[in-house]
Formats: C-alpha cells, structure tokens, sequence
C-alpha cells in the first residue's frame, strides 16, 4: 500500500465562537498531512516542499474576510493514528503564522484520513454551520479506516459538510481514487486529479476559489418540546433558528469539559442555574475521542436535532414548555405556522 499525502481544508460560514465572536465572517481550517509520506519526490522534489508551495499560493489567493486556522497530523510521533493536532485555532486570516507553523512541520508518522476528517468536523461543530473540506491525497488511507464511510457517517449524522477531493500523483492506484472520489460524491463535493506540483496548485486554486456553501434559511414553524431529561441521548444544533428570540435573551454558550467522574446531572444543573439556558447535552468520555466529559448548552433561539441514541452515558434535555426540536425545516419563514403540539 503507498503511504499518502495529504491536505484538507474545512471551510464554514462562521467561526468557532471559542475564538472570534464575530459569527457572521466565514471561517476555514487547513488540516495538514505531515506523516512519513510526505518526504516521498515528485519530479525530484519532495512531496513537503510541494505541499508548502501550494499552501503559499493558497495563503496568497486567501480572501482575508475568512477566517482560518491549522491542523496537521502525523507530525509528531511514527505509527500513531491519533497524532492529530490543531496547531493554530480559526481566528482572523494570518498568512505569516500559518505559513511559519507549515515551515517548521518535520513529517514523522501515519496517515489517518478519516479519523482527520471526523476530528476536523469535532473541531469545527461549535459553528454549528456548514462546513466545505478541502482534501488533497497521494494514496490511500493507513489507518485501517473509510473516509468515504466517515463522509457518509457525517453526513447522516447531520454534520452539514462538501468534502472537495483533489487526488495527487495517483498514477495507477486505483483503489486510492475510488476512495476519494468516494469521499467527494458522498458529501456532494469535487474530485479534481493533480500529477504534479503544477497541477497541484492549479487544483488547490480552484477549490479554493469555490464559493462557500449558501447558509441554510431561517428554519421556521415545525418545533416541538422534549423531555427536561433524556437518559442515553444527544441532539446538536441543524443551523437554524427556532424563534425570534430577542437578542437581549440570547447567550452563545462555550463547551465546558467537565471532571472525567462528572455525571450528565452537572450539566442539567449548569443549563438550569441560567436563565439564558434551554437546552443541554452531555457528552461522555470516549464519545467523538472526548477524554473528558463535556456539557454543551443551547439558547431558545438555536434549532436543535430530534434526540438520539447517543454514546453509552449521554443525556440531554430541553426546559419545559420550550419548542426547539425540529421536525420539519425548509419551509419559508412567512409561510410556516408555529407547530401547537408537544414533545
């Protein structure tokens, strides 16, 4: 099996709130394959080298009003598949502190796409928007995984992503461009091939000249309420908005990890103290590589998912007498009636 190289790039309306709090820019993250591979040549040059020409030129084609940060894996350590790390946060578009963490990458390890892909939509969920992957690969994944199975997974799962797939010096691996190509038609991206650094960064410019994806319109009318708590499910924000809450009644609540005993009952009781607070979920350990237990909450305003089975020891709830589930969404917000049923 030929190891691979590898560049994904996610893309969202939005940034992580964590880190700017102006939600209406758009927001990207540049995930960076540095394992073994990547000291492999093309045309006499290595395969690094390339990478960094072609980050260059997507750095220089950048849209400044986009935000962007940086994760790369397989940088640190030979033969570990959670070797990923997100090396700068999505914040304000900074080509020189990008470009200087890419310079000082040493490849060193494997190369796990699809945990990659799957880590990078964690990373990026809090936007609780749409998400547009870039990924640039030289072979298949050597993780013993299916990033085409993680783009479906996603997809069905509700993480609203376009992976766009750019194949580099293929040749006649076949089975790498029908996994990529894979990964692009499930989550209704492109698949670009590249042979060499020329078309490398052709592909990366054109992708990165792709408009980012429409925001969904303002979910209107088909909400419903829930049980104040809901043993062994989750739900996650779809992207719309419940209601007109005003904006004098809206918080943007961060995640809090919580002690690695922490019981789903502490996040009921952090979402109950506060006012602001409608809705919550507790993430448990092992859940998404989550170490430690996480408690996410939600304001009135946010539309949130009809619960489900979640990780073994997750829970979640919604106040009483507040409608935030979605059943139905798509309609246009002045003709949808408010839905007058319960939970």
């Amino acid at each position: 099996m030929k190891p691979i190289l590898c560049l994904l790039a996610i893309a969202l309306p939005w940034s992580w709130p964590a880190h700017a709090a102006d939600t209406t820019r758009p927001a990207s993250l540049l995930v960076l394959d540095a394992s073994g591979s990547m000291w492999g040549q093309v045309d006499g040059r290595a395969k690094i080298e390339i990478a960094r020409e072609a980050i260059d030129g997507l750095l220089a084609d950048w849209d400044s009003a986009t935000d962007l940060g940086l994760m790369a894996y397989g940088h640190r350590r030979k033969g570990d598949c959670a070797d990923i790390e997100l090396l700068q946060p999505v914040a304000r578009f900074d080509a020189v502190a990008i470009r200087g963490q890419v310079a000082a990458l040493q490849p060193k390890g494997m190369t796990p796409i699809a945990d990659s892909v799957r880590a990078a939509a964690v990373a990026l969920r809090h936007v609780e928007r749409k998400a547009t992957v870039i990924l640039v690969s030289d072979g298949d994944e050597t993780c013993h995984a299916d990033p085409c199975a993680v783009g479906a997974e996603l997809e069905a799962a509700g993480v609203d992503f376009t992976a766009h797939v750019i194949g580099f010096d293929l040749g006649s691996n076949a089975r790498a461009r029908e996994q990529l190509q894979c990964l692009a038609r499930a989550t209704g991206g492109r698949y670009l091939d590249a042979r060499d650094a020329r078309e490398l960064r052709g592909a990366m410019k054109s992708v990165a000249a792709t408009p980012p994806a429409p925001a969904e319109p303002r979910e209107c009318g088909r909400f419903v309420a829930a049980e104040p708590y809901l043993d062994g499910m989750a739900t996650w924000p779809t992207g719309g908005t419940a209601t007109d809450l005003a904006m004098d009644r809206r918080e943007d609540f961060p995640p809090v990890e919580l002690a690695p005993a922490a019981q789903p009952q502490e996040c009921r009781a952090l979402c109950e103290a506060d006012a602001q607070c409608s809705a919550w979920w507790f993430e448990p350990v092992g859940s998404n590589f989550r170490e430690q237990p996480a408690c996410f909450r939600w304001d009135a305003s946010v539309a949130l998912s009809p619960p489900q089975p979640g990780h073994p020891g997750s829970a979640m709830g919604v106040k009483p007498g507040v409608r935030q589930i979605v059943l139905k969404a798509g309609e246009d917000c002045a003709d949808a009636e408010p839905e007058q049923g319960g939970g």
